[in-house]
């Protein structure tokens, strides 16, 4: 199943059944206004609201003979002519220091030439620091009463800030190890987004140095009049927004990249079309779908570049501009056209031009037009699905080959690559996982192209939204996750971009790792996630943690598919029906709406499906024996976790709860995975038997020994359901409802009324098998 949905709104959350339909304006209103409330008042919201909340002072924590402590009495100085940058990071360290760190020294402007000899002081420098040679390097210094936090130039000072925030967190004290020590960053952009609710701030502080800012359809934001029909579909403010979102990242010296589409495509008897009937490009979807604008046309192009150049002249700090061009988002007559095969249009046009050249025009063009008013921006095409719509080679290295400066490409470090399993079978990543670390050989072959092309190329990982649990907030296997910032650090791109473009970014910690490996020297592994555990778990707790995170990461690798999107039990977990009775009717609530499906059509994103599958998929014997050896591990894990709560200190709770749930319903959902499978293969065999007009001897002893574990593997997952719904209870994070590019009924309704269907197959419906299998009367 392709991926079809990074333009929606994060605010079309959910669908409830109305008595009149919403448009999808209208429900992203009420959604986004639902959705907030509910997060807010969840105590996780803190994590994302904030990034200070996850730190905290151990108060019984002493400063051994090698370190340096901060105590009452220090300072913590400028220099007079500080830049705004500096002055922001000083006013943030402050803040950090006496919210989480108890210890406020007051902050001092001082002539340059007086920083050098001050002592009990903190002191913030943007030269004299770091690698000459590398931009954004930075020194950090400690004596015994002094520390000092010394940039290469003010983008280091930046980053020294919050690596001295980061040792200082992982301690858990204002303490620092004596010496000196210059790091250099091992990629030149680091790109997050704001956590929900949070700030630019938040992402300085989780490591990034580039931000995505507002975006959304280029129609929007245009101003031109070159087709004067299109007038309407402007926004009014969308522009101002887009220049308060870089202004404020501006701030702190962040790169800033916004992602613009054309998905709002034309019915063929659209005004537009009336006007300019020479401009309507492909027939898109299918037989009645809408109509693409041939960005080949002239008119069509002139709009699009001009639209471009408006941005750009309006934001000239705007760094970037990111297009999907694969298989959604920004339309050309290459993308879903209807009737043809893969690599053709039905567009004459651009089907005498070739894709490759059609989609590489269309990069360039915005390119040339953007670097009018910013002469280093840079039009990122992002070809994703571009080798399952139209591109015949799954890396793209004809239609890279053609691009100019200007463009860049981004891509992912594991999609679309193949992995060979030892029980014989092959798992496909369609989409976003973390069983391979990558990068993976379409992603090499990318990279080695931009290279003879001359133009960058960014990496993508999205550790919010992993598709062996893509209901979990994140999935906790903290040892997987720095391989894959190693490997990005490693693999010879021009940045990595860490983010999630329809699911909910909460802050995790698996967003903020990252960074424990993304500046030279890179600490030891074992060493800095053992203080990580601690840190987020107290000193006690901390090696469970560290414990339950191995547990998690050796899981990984047993996941043996993909399923498709957000059906079936690898996403609803213990709340997926087991669904014993094959022709039992399945309450409605459990049917959803796949808003991401209004790529296609608005109307197709608004139509109810549902959200379970009554059988499993794949090689189900040994895929069932794959999710019982995840269940297994994943039931350490959960042990680890339950242990350690006890030992957990207050000021760590909240961030150790966001790890437990994560991993509790990681757990609950290979639980059911495993009873699943077995149940369905259980219940295949015993049907088949009972359907007999009879039985030999031997049929009816197996039939008694499936029906016996039938009864105990129903019977365990009725008690999942009810151990897991505690914990859906308490975390609006796994509540399906505010789902982002799709909406179910609530978890906690699905679970109530899973258990119901359960109790009635238990009592009900197994006897009336065993009946039929001759095993009672």
């Amino acid at each position: 199943m392709m991926q079809i949905r990074h333009v929606l709104c994060l605010a079309l959350l959910a669908l409830p059944v109305t008595a009149h339909a919403e448009t999808l304006g209208e429900l992203g209103s009420r959604l986004g206004r639902e959705s907030s409330e509910a997060y807010q008042a969840s105590r996780f919201s803190e994590l994302s609201r904030d990034y200070f909340a996850r730190l905290s002072r151990d108060p019984d924590a002493t400063p051994t003979d090698n370190e340096t402590a901060v105590t009452t009495g220090w300072i913590l100085a400028i220099a007079t002519d500080a830049s705004p940058l500096c002055r922001q990071m000083a006013a943030d360290l402050s803040e950090f220091l006496g919210s989480r760190m108890a210890i406020l020294p007051p902050l001092q402007e001082l002539p340059a030439a007086d920083l050098d000899g001050i002592q009990n002081a903190i002191v913030l420098r943007e030269s004299g620091g770091g690698d000459a040679t590398v931009p954004a390097s930075f020194t950090l210094r400690a004596g015994e009463k002094r520390i000092e936090v010394l940039g290469r130039d003010s983008e280091g000072l930046r980053d020294g800030v919050v690596k001295l925030v980061e040792r200082m967190g992982l301690r858990q004290a204002p303490f620092l190890t004596r010496g000196e020590q210059v790091y250099r960053p091992r990629l030149a952009v680091r790109l997050g987004t704001t956590p929900w609710m949070g700030k630019m701030r938040d992402i300085v502080f989780m490591g990034y140095n580039a931000a995505f800012v507002s975006g959304g359809e280029l129609y929007a934001f245009s101003q031109s009049d070159a087709i004067p029909e299109l007038k309407a579909r402007r926004t009014p403010g969308a522009i101002e927004a887009l220049k308060a979102s870089v202004a404020e990242a501006g701030k702190y010296g962040l790169k800033t990249y916004a992602q613009f589409g054309i998905r709002e495509k034309f019915a063929k008897d659209d005004p537009i079309f009336q006007a300019h009937p020479d401009i309507r490009g492909a027939l898109t979807w299918k037989a009645d779908g809408d109509y693409t604008l041939c960005t080949e046309h002239p008119l069509v192009r002139q709009y699009l570049q001009e639209s471009m150049a408006d941005v750009f002249r309006a934001v000239p700090d705007l760094d970037g501009v990111t297009i999907i061009i694969g298989g959604e988002s920004f339309y050309h007559c290459y993308m879903r056209p209807f009737g043809v095969e893969k690599g053709h249009t039905n567009c004459a046009r651009c089907e005498a031009l070739g894709p490759d050249t059609v989609v590489s025009n269309l990069c360039n063009g915005l390119a040339e037009a953007a670097r009018k008013h910013n002469p280093n921006a840079e039009i990122i095409a992002w070809p994703y699905s571009a080798g399952h719509v139209w591109s015949s080679d799954m890396a793209q290295t004809g239609f890279i080959a053609k691009l100019k400066p200007g463009t860049a490409i981004f891509t992912e470090m594991e999609k679309d690559e193949i992995i060979p399993k030892p029980e014989g079978f092959t798992k496909s990543l369609w989409d976003y996982s973390i069983d391979l670390i990558g990068p993976g050989e379409r992603a090499k072959q990318q990279i080695d192209a931009c290279r003879k092309a001359g133009i960058p190329i960014y990496m993508k990982s999205e550790p919010d939204a992993v598709f062996e649990a893509p209901r979990l907030p994140h999935i906790p296997c903290m040892d997987r996750w720095l391989d894959r910032a190693e490997a990005l650090a490693a693999c010879g791109a021009s940045g990595a971009w860490v983010f999630s473009g329809f699911h909910a970014v909460y802050g995790s910690s698996v967003t903020e790792a990252y960074k424990l490996v993304w500046t030279e020297p890179v600490p030891d592994r074992e060493q800095v996630l053992q203080q990580f555990a601690a840190r987020i778990a107290g000193p006690k707790a901390g090696p469970r943690l560290r414990t339950a995170w191995k547990k998690v990461s050796e899981a990984i690798p047993l996941s043996p598919e993909l399923p498709s999107y957000y059906t079936g039990p690898y996403y609803l977990g213990p709340a997926h029906p087991m669904c014993a009775d094959p022709n039992a009717k399945v309450p409605d609530l459990f049917k959803g709406y796949y808003l991401f499906l209004a790529e296609m059509t608005t109307s197709e994103g608004l139509k109810k499906h549902p959200t379970y599958v009554t059988s499993p998929t794949g090689n189900v014997p040994v895929f069932g024996k794959l999710y019982r050896q995840m269940e297994q591990l994943l039931a350490e894990a959960k042990h680890e976790i339950d242990a350690a709560s006890a030992d957990v200190p207050e000021r760590c709770r909240v961030a150790f709860d966001a790890e437990a749930s994560a991993t509790r319903w990681f757990y609950h959902t290979a639980r059911a995975e495993a009873h699943f499978y077995e149940s369905c293969q259980l219940r295949d065999r015993l049907l088949a038997l009972a359907a007999q007009p009879a039985r030999t001897p031997e049929e009816t002893a197996e039939a008694k020994d499936l029906y016996e574990r039938w009864r105990l593997v129903l019977q365990d997952e009725k008690a999942n359901a009810q151990e897991a719904l505690p914990v859906a209870e308490n975390d609006v994070r796994l509540d399906s409802y505010y789902g982002g590019d799709h909406s179910f009924s609530h978890t906690t309704d699905m679970l109530r009324a899973k258990l119901e269907l359960i109790e009635n197959e238990l009592n009900v419906f197994l006897p009336s098998v065993a009946v039929k299998c001759g095993l009672s009367t």
